[in-house]
This record gives structure tokens, C-alpha cells and sequence, in this order.
């Protein structure tokens, strides 16, 4: 069988921080990524696998540019998530930057995978194998995905909760607002990549980011079975009547 040309599709979804705010936003710059290493297509894939494969991974990169954390939270077959993070941990970051300050940032990554060309010889089964993945619906279904909390069995139970501290200076300023914290809750119940969706004042998103990282539940199920979901949790900063005396 003659090598097939290989085509890799990296795609990168809206970058935001410290985990996700809108990027047309002027005060956040998005981390950057450099010396990027293209992922491997299976070599063991190469005969059914054609096009429409994916690998989805969410990526940490601190404030110093360090990949310090990733997540693979979709694929239609685990070998393609596996390379992807192969290569991935090769890349160099630049860090993004919130109101000129160094931030960690979480960066959704989409890796579309496809192999172009003609196959020259092949076996009789490798012909079949190679048509029946063509023309099926499931060579582009991710087998492995996020669940959503009408797909758990119950509602996931934390163990340990850390109610974000509220300092004395920022009551003092009457900075309040609120902070929507997007996170996962892996296999294992621990929380994974938390990140700010929509508008947030700084000070209050990274103390409730900085909490969020310290929750721990019991291991998320759906049928019986432990799985990773995706959930929300709304923090509201806003000083009683006793503290603003103060």
C-alpha cells in the first residue's frame, strides 16, 4: 500500500481568560501559540479512518506561559486524542494578557483530522472497511464527549466546597459584581479547567476561579457508568449593609 498524503486541520476555538471572556474585548490580549508541532495521524487508522476526525482537548497556560494542565473532552476515536496531545506538549505559549496583566488562561482546542489521496493497493477487507467508514454517520460522531446534567443519573454532590474570600479593599471600593464559573467535573470528581464566561471585574474573577479549583465532588454517572460533564456555578459579590458600614 502506497503512503497516503495526510492532511492535519488544527483549529483554535476563542481564547479568553482566566478561562474564558469575550475576545473582542480591549482590555484582553489572547495567549498566542508558537513552534507548533503537527499531530501524527495514526498509522493504524490510516485504511478506515478518512475524514471528519476529530480530537477536542482543553489546554491551562499559565501566566508564565507554561502548559501546566490539559483535558481531552472529545474525540470520534481515542488515537487521534492521543496524538494531539502528543503534539501539544511540544508547543511553546505566549501568555495572555488581562488589562495588561499576565493571566491563566483556558484554550479550547479543536484538532480535525482527514487524509486526501488515492490508495493504490489494498486488501479486499481494507476496501470494504475504507467504504462502509465513508459512507457512515459514525466516523464523524465523538464517541467520547462532555455530558449534560439531564444526561447524569443525579445532580453532582460536592464533598468539599470554598466559599471565595471577599477582602476588606475590595469591599472598602464597593467593587461587586458577578461571576459565572464554567468548569468540568471529571471521572474522578475533581474539577477541571474552571473558567470565567461573559464579563467579569479581575479581582473578583480570579477569587472565584482560585475557589472553584479547591471544590471536590463524588465521581459524576450517567447509567451507572462515571463520566465527565460540563457545569456552571454563579458566584455574586456584593458587600451586606454590616460590611459596606465598615
Amino acid at each position: 500500500m502506497k503512503a497516503l498524503p495526510i492532511t492535519l486541520m488544527f483549529m483554535a476555538l476563542a481564547v479568553s481568560a482566566p478561562g474564558q471572556i469575550s475576545a473582542d474585548r480591549p482590555d484582553f490580549q489572547s495567549a498566542k501559540i508558537h513552534e507548533r508541532t503537527t499531530p501524527r495521524y495514526p498509522q493504524s487508522l490510516l485504511a478506515t479512518q478518512r475524514k471528519g476526525d476529530k480530537a477536542r482537548v482543553m489546554i491551562n497556560v499559565d501566566r508564565e506561559g507554561r502548559l501546566v494542565d490539559w483535558l481531552v473532552i472529545g474525540y470520534t476515536d481515542e488515537r487521534f486524542a492521543e496524538s494531539a496531545v502528543a503534539a501539544l506538549k511540544e508547543w511553546t505559549f505566549e501568555p495572555a494578557r488581562w488589562q495588561g496583566v499576565p493571566v491563566a488562561v483556558c484554550i479550547p482546542l479543536t484538532f480535525n483530522f482527514e487524509v486526501e489521496g488515492v490508495v493504490v493497493t489494498i486488501t479486499a477487507l481494507e476496501a470494504m472497511q475504507s467504504l462502509m467508514s465513508s459512507l457512515s454517520s459514525e466516523n464523524q460522531r465523538e464517541v467520547y464527549a462532555p455530558c449534560t446534567l439531564r444526561d447524569l443519573d443525579r445532580i453532582p454532590v460536592p464533598l468539599h466546597t470554598v466559599t471565595p474570600a471577599y477582602p476588606k479593599e475590595l469591599v472598602a471600593q464597593s467593587v461587586e459584581g458577578d461571576v459565572t464559573v464554567e468548569f468540568y467535573i471529571d471521572e474522578q470528581g475533581a474539577v477541571r479547567m474552571p473558567s470565567i464566561i461573559g464579563d467579569a471585574l479581575r479581582p473578583l474573577a480570579e477569587l472565584a476561579v482560585d475557589s472553584v479549583r479547591q471544590w471536590k465532588f463524588e465521581p459524576p454517572t450517567s447509567k451507572g457508568r462515571p463520566v465527565l460533564v460540563c457545569v456552571r456555578q454563579v458566584f455574586r459579590f456584593k458587600p451586606t449593609t454590616k460590611q459596606a458600614a465598615r
